[in-house]
């Protein structure tokens, strides 16, 4: 009996503890509740609107964070109803509301190294208000979610997830970036569905990205409405075999407010529909693309879309076609009817191609105007 006893206590001790519950108050400390919880823990947040004394940040811990979270299986819960939303607000000089990721992870190194990796994260139901950076960020994370969350009017990018990989976003609103409502870099098998993005610079974005579902969003009021990029000098360098579809884009006509003039989205015309830029084996199919002044669906080469030359263009360290797209089934009227200046006038359609790249192909798409006249058909 007494060894069934001893092996008894072993066995529960090896046991991992059951999953807890810790709730949050208004006036008290989303990153304390953090802090003591474990993998398989959830935060709880009632609603109320709460300023963090903030955290460094765990990739540029020059900056701070409103709330970090390094460890796996943590789940943030913000228990948001009807009139009474969890807001998350920015005090003053905080970089990022919520933030993923293990302390010190490289993009360079964290897709070979699992002990740079944070798994299962999941952030819900949060109004993330005012950074200067990001609202919600993920770093070199697995098996995420991202779900029923407002970002609001935050510096740069509204959720921001990059080196990540099997995630998904649904289901959130993103207003007010000066960068990217919605934006998946350098990312794999991530699906990104049911949300809206209005008021940013671009309102949802592929960067150099591979096997990304990008369906059934809204994006209208933004400077483009979404863009699928290949961008040089990055960690991953290419981008293909993501699908764009189901999505209402429509009257995408904000003037550019891009704070960064280094980078690509700054060089984004308004009116801008869907770009594919540089990209890849991308599918666009069944999107209906409407009312936005420069053009509706466009595929383009990098250095072409950059006014780069030839020896310029030598020094990317990406291959600047686009290639192997199909733009299928689509709706796209009533673009390019009041053109950003920079976008030279045959642009100024609903279905647009530069005629650089190969394998692209248009088929089974309404429109009414289009550049060439003639497009490729898929076969």
């Amino acid at each position: 009996m007494r060894s069934l006893v001893v092996v008894g206590i072993v066995l529960a001790s090896a046991l991992p503890a059951p999953a807890k519950v810790l709730t949050v108050h208004p006036g008290e400390s989303i990153q304390a509740a953090v802090n003591l919880a474990n993998p398989g823990d959830t935060v709880a947040v009632l609603p109320g609107t709460y300023h963090e004394a903030g955290t460094p940040c765990p990739t540029e811990p020059a900056h701070t964070c409103a709330v970090v979270v390094t460890k796996d299986g943590v789940r943030l819960r913000g228990l948001s109803k009807r009139n009474a939303p969890v807001v998350l607000e920015n005090p003053g000089g905080q970089e990022q509301g919520i933030a993923f990721a293990k302390p010190g992870a490289d993009g360079a190194s964290c897709f070979d190294d699992p002990s740079q990796r944070i798994r299962k994260s999941q952030v819900r139901g949060f109004t993330v208000n005012g950074f200067d950076g990001d609202g919600i960020f993920l770093f070199c994370a697995d098996d995420f979610r991202v779900t029923g969350n407002e970002v609001h009017d935050n510096g740069e990018y509204g959720i921001f997830p990059s080196h990540c990989t099997k995630g998904r976003v649904s289901h959130n609103v993103a207003t007010g970036s000066n960068d990217t409502g919605i934006y998946i870099g350098q990312s794999f098998d991530v699906r990104v569905d049911r949300n809206l993005a209005s008021g940013n610079v671009s309102g949802f974005e592929i960067e150099n990205c591979t096997g990304v579902r990008m369906d059934h969003n809204e994006a209208h009021g933004n400077t483009g409405g979404i863009l699928s990029f290949t961008l040089p000098f990055l960690d991953v360098k290419s981008n293909h075999d993501n699908l764009i579809d189901f999505n209402y884009v429509h009257d995408n006509n904000k003037p550019n407010t891009c704070l960064d003039p280094e980078d690509a989205v700054c060089d984004v015309p308004h009116g801008t529909g869907i770009l594919l830029l540089a990209a890849d084996a991308n599918r666009v199919i069944q999107n209906n693309v409407r009312g936005n002044g420069s053009f509706g669906i466009a595929v383009a080469n990098f250095c072409v879309a950059q006014g780069l030359d030839s020896a310029s263009c030598g020094l990317l360290d990406i291959e600047p076609n686009a290639d192997d797209n199909r733009i299928l089934r689509n709706t796209a009227l009533d673009n390019g009817t009041a053109p950003d200046p920079s976008v030279p006038a045959v642009f100024d359609v609903d279905l647009a191609w530069d005629l650089t790249g190969t394998g692209n192909c248009w088929s089974q798409n309404v429109s009414v105007t289009q550049f060439p006249p003639v497009l490729p058909a898929c076969q």
